[in-house]
């Protein structure tokens, strides 16, 4: 039962990730195609790759977190994943870039919080959240660069 609990919150974040960009991102690639884009804006092929690896790990480290019995630190977690999957439904679905962009910094705050929550559970889980907190740092700088460039459309 351990492992199935640990497989469960292993592929929650990616599962959710996916069903939410499914439903909120149809119009993503036109869109992404037509906005202006900030300085290093990556090619669009490569955030879904990325997004599943940051959710794979997003989930690992929760789980390691959940094995440990941090009921506080899961529930901040699980708070900080439905700020992260608002985002898309802003930004893409609703084209509220401006909301987008106070919804990166909510999810930039709730990922430091969980960060540090998460190294004083286990060391090795706040480790692999690093690459996921840089990435949604460079994720604010697009929203950001993005609403700027795109303000006037």
């Amino acid at each position: 039962m351990k492992l199935l609990e640990f497989i469960f919150h292993l592929v929650t974040p990616l599962i959710l990730g996916k069903t939410v960009g499914k439903l909120s991102t149809k119009s993503a690639p036109r869109q992404y195609k037509k906005l202006k884009q900030p300085p290093f804006a990556p090619p669009r092929k490569i955030f879904a790759p990325m997004w599943t690896f940051l959710y794979l790990t997003m989930g690992l480290a929760h789980a390691i977190v959940n094995k440990k019995g941090d009921r506080k630190a899961s529930r901040l977690f699980k708070v900080h994943l439905i700020i992260n999957f608002t985002w898309s439904f802003l930004f893409f679905r609703l084209r509220k870039r401006q909301l987008a962009l106070v919804n990166s910094v909510m999810i930039w705050v709730t990922m430091y919080a969980v960060l540090s929550k998460f190294f004083k559970v286990s060391r090795l889980s706040g480790i692999i959240l690093l690459p996921y907190t840089l990435w949604t740092t460079f994720a604010a700088y697009l929203t950001l660069g993005s609403w700027y460039l795109n303000r006037k459309k």
